[in-house]
């Protein structure tokens, strides 16, 4: 091997050597033949069909002439301000790391806002170059030049409204609204003088409009004449025929040529055949005169407001063609971003180093269909990448798609792979690619193979791309060989980064020897003796040269005699690659399948998981509706058995009254029986929540509600099954099942416990209870809502019902008198209530209403 002489004197391994790091200027260098080579003009080509506007295109030419290697120069003193430069002198490629980072942000702002479908209004911008500079010397512009500018200007203005408006989503971007100055002025006058469709408007001018009413009224008269003319019959005989026509921007009539002297006037054409002679009658000469200069002045008038318009644009030329310069970075920020969409690709982390992380790569110039993504690396902990495997395995795309990886970032692209790309800013691109014979030159192929790489050893350095396609082929093999790796030696030593092609097994084993090496290959399946184009890094290749060669039709008894003729250790070497290669494709299958059985149990598994949750809901839906008729009926059943009560209340035998309320009570039981014995079971209620007595439960007192918070009861259940709570200060409705009793040493002081605002209590009677023997119960409604208000109106008429109460103490307070009037609304429709009154002034008065039972 022949590896640096300082590590064989210290048998010490090479290492990679160190990049020297830059802040400021990054000059770019790169040849024509090398951009022609990476098929670079493609991609310009189709930056350039993503376009818009015309000041756009001719950037993007004028941009492209400054690429090559003789521009160099004049990018290694950039302006500081590079980000802002004016496109006067266009660069296509970044010489700043700042300037660089800036052109990526406006194609990542570009991008994001053509995602969400937002564009600026660029399709109606003209190259008003011209335009412009005649104005600016003073020549007056033709309406269809006025009517550009005016295009142009509704395009400014609408282009500054637009980055306005997405300012805070494209900040870069919103910086051009400097450049892009309106012009309202310029562009209503334009507008007002001139119409769409090119005519100058009679209000441009009091002149132009009293011409033109002077032509009408002369033309008028004019036709009025020459039609008595024609209806003349001593004329109208001298006529070939009857009407009047125009010569020479004159009224005329035509008279046949034999009565030339019947009719006076002065001849202006005569027809083809010579039959017919055109006179203007001498009673028309003065008028036609008339006619003639009126229509002058219109043209001299129309000339005047040109003129005027002319100069005005030339009083703007200067803005406007700043704001052309910045419309035309905004289309070509946008041209990016639109590339970016249709090659799918992903902005890169870009620094002043020389590393490559490119996961799943593809070709930007291969459609992402047919192109197999790889991922691949240079640069970070070996600068040499050997590429090998069969012939048209991809071997050479992939080593294009990363120098067009490097062209790519320089110019502000996004690069066509996945999310979390690096690629850092090289200062020269230089590659070898392709047959160089020059037949003009007298080189062959390896001459010119030669000549190019020693051009190459001579200007690479250490922040150098170098792209090496089958580096030293052509010639003896185990020269080439040797020629090739002392070759990418010497441009390791300098700190070149480098990606090459080969099927030199020599090459092949530089990884071993020099942590500087790195291998990879492309993958060939030895099933169908084909390529898959994938890349494996960290494996060598296998050039399977009979392969392909038996793929291609070439004769057994050929490829029998050509494995005889090689060598044993070459044999031996490429059996084992050959193994390794089916090892890896093997270990691949297999992972796939792994792969495609774990992504259809986790299908199955949530297929059924959706599947039991619909069943679920379905299940609590079904339970719900039949809990929902089972309370209804029991509602229904207490009603009657509450009427029972009020019936017995009244008569003298308080023993049947207690067994109705026996009777009550065995029919909340079976209720329950008829519950448990269709399955029906509420919801789950909260591990270690001891379940409420709601028979025995008042509001006020303290419960439990999930996980271990402590409230006040305000309200017992309602039809659907909820109750109202009051925590800390705020009132909440939740699901019986989520409140829990509390234990004698879980209760707060009373002091502790929140005041209850609603309550359902019994009280004596009052002084103002008359008739109300039996004691009444006090329902507080204050601070309710009108629905809550009658939800727990309804429950305090029940419970006052079942507890042999004869009327109810409602308080609602009087406030706007809603309430008021809604609970005696109510009142009047309950089948119980018997009659009912506010109380006294001294009890409440219109703010309390007294209840008796029926």
């Amino acid at each position: 091997m022949n590896l640096p002489s300082a590590c064989r004197r210290k048998n010490l391994r090479p290492t990679a050597t160190p990049m020297h790091r830059y802040t400021a200027s990054m000059p770019f260098r790169v040849s024509q033949e090398t951009l022609e080579a990476l098929e670079w003009p493609q991609v310009v080509e189709r930056l350039r069909e993503e376009c818009r506007t015309a000041q756009g295109h001719k950037w993007l030419t004028e941009a492209e002439k400054n690429t090559t290697a003789e521009t160099s120069a004049a990018m290694e003193t950039p302006s500081p301000t590079t980000a802002r430069r004016p496109l006067g002198s266009a660069f296509l490629f970044e010489p700043t790391l700042e300037g660089l980072r800036a052109k990526l942000q406006e194609t990542d702002e570009a991008r994001a806002l053509l995602d969400a479908e937002q564009a600026p209004p660029l399709g109606a911008t003209a190259d008003l170059a011209a335009a412009l500079s005649q104005a600016e010397k003073g020549g007056v512009l033709e309406i269809g030049q006025l009517l550009e500018v005016r295009s142009t200007l509704e395009t400014l203005r609408q282009t500054a409204r637009f980055l306005g408006r997405n300012a805070e989503q494209a900040p870069r971007l919103a910086e051009t609204s400097e450049a892009v100055q309106e012009h309202p002025e310029l562009e209503k006058q334009i507008e007002r003088c001139i119409d769409p469709a090119g005519e100058v408007r009679d209000q441009a001018s009091p002149e132009l409009a009293t011409a033109r009413r002077e032509v009408v009224q002369l033309a008028n008269e004019l036709q009025q004449r020459l039609e008595r003319y024609v209806r003349n019959p001593d004329v109208s005989r001298h006529l070939s025929d009857t009407y009047y026509t125009i010569r020479n921007d004159r009224y005329v009539l035509p008279v046949k040529a034999d009565f030339r002297g019947r009719v006076k006037g002065i001849v202006h054409d005569a027809s083809r055949s010579g039959t017919t002679i055109f006179v203007e009658p001498e009673a028309v000469v003065e008028v036609n005169n008339r006619l003639k200069q009126a229509e002058l002045a219109i043209s001299r008038e129309i000339h005047r407001v040109l003129r005027q318009l002319s100069g005005r644009v030339s009083e703007s030329a200067r803005a406007i063609r700043s704001g052309l310069d910045a419309l035309a970075r905004l289309d070509l920020a946008f041209a990016r971003g639109r590339l970016s969409q249709k090659m799918d690709a992903t902005s890169p982390q870009v620094d002043d180093g020389a590393v490559f992380e490119l996961p799943g790569l593809r070709h930007p110039l291969i459609s992402s269909d047919e192109c197999v993504a790889n991922d691949l690396r240079l640069g970070d902990d070996f600068s040499v990448l050997v590429l090998s495997g069969p012939n048209a395995g991809g071997k050479t795309v992939s080593m294009k798609a990363v120098g067009l990886a490097a062209l790519f970032v320089r110019a502000g692209l996004h690069v066509p792979c996945e999310a979390g790309a690096h690629v850092d800013a090289i200062e020269h691109l230089l590659a070898d690619i392709g047959d160089h014979q020059d037949i003009g030159e007298s080189l062959s192929t390896f001459s010119a193979h030669m000549a190019n790489l020693a051009r190459i050893v001579d200007q690479a350095g250490p922040r150098s791309l170098v792209v090496l396609d089958e580096i030293g082929v052509g010639t003896d093999p185990g020269e080439g060989a040797a020629l090739a790796q002392s070759i990418l030696e010497i441009l390791a030593n300098r700190g070149a980064r480098v990606i090459t092609t080969t099927h030199y097994n020599l090459l092949k084993e530089m990884a071993d020897v020099d942590p500087r090496f790195q291998n990879a290959s492309v993958e060939f399946d030895p099933t169908s003796l084909a390529p898959t184009y994938r890349i494996q890094l960290g494996v060598p290749g296998v050039s399977s040269a009979s392969a392909v060669a038996a793929r291609m039709g070439m004769p057994t008894e050929v490829l029998e005699r050509a494995n005889s003729l090689l060598e044993r250790d070459d044999r031996k070497l490429e059996k084992m690659l050959s193994e390794l290669a089916t090892s890896r494709a093997a270990l691949a299958s297999e992972k796939d399948q792994a792969e495609l059985i774990r992504a259809e149990s986790e299908t199955v598994r949530d297929e059924y998981r959706a599947k039991l949750e619909r069943l679920q809901e379905r299940r609590d839906e079904l339970f719900l509706n039949m809990r929902t008729d089972l309370d209804l009926a029991f509602k229904q059943a207490h009603a009657e058995v509450a009427g029972v009560i009020r019936d017995l209340q009244r008569g003298p035998s308080s023993q049947r009254a207690a067994e109705a309320r026996n009777q009550l009570q065995s029919l909340k039981e079976e209720t329950q029986r008829s519950q448990d014995e269709k399955g029906i079971t509420a919801p789950t209620r909260p591990r270690g929540l001891q379940p409420v007595d709601w028979q025995r439960a008042r509001a006020g007192d303290a419960i439990l509600i999930a996980p271990r918070n402590i409230g006040t009861l305000e309200s017992l259940p309602d039809r659907k099954g909820r109750v109202g709570v009051r925590i800390g200060g705020k009132r909440l409705v939740v699901a019986a099942e989520l409140v829990g009793s509390v234990e004698p040493e879980e209760a707060p002081p009373s002091s502790q416990i929140n005041p209850v605002r609603v309550r359902i209590e019994r009280a004596e009677p009052q002084k103002d209870d008359e008739g109300f023997d039996g004691g009444t119960l006090t329902c507080d409604l204050r601070g309710e809502r009108v629905e809550q208000a009658l939800d727990l109106l309804a429950d305090a008429l029940d419970r006052a019902v079942v507890d042999d109460c004869l009327g109810v103490r409602i308080i609602h307070g009087i406030g706007t008198g809603a309430l008021r009037s809604a609970v005696r609304d109510f009142l009047r429709d309950s089948p119980n209530v018997g009659r009912f009154r506010p109380a006294d002034r001294d009890a409440g008065g219109e703010g309390v209403t007294l209840v008796e039972f029926a």
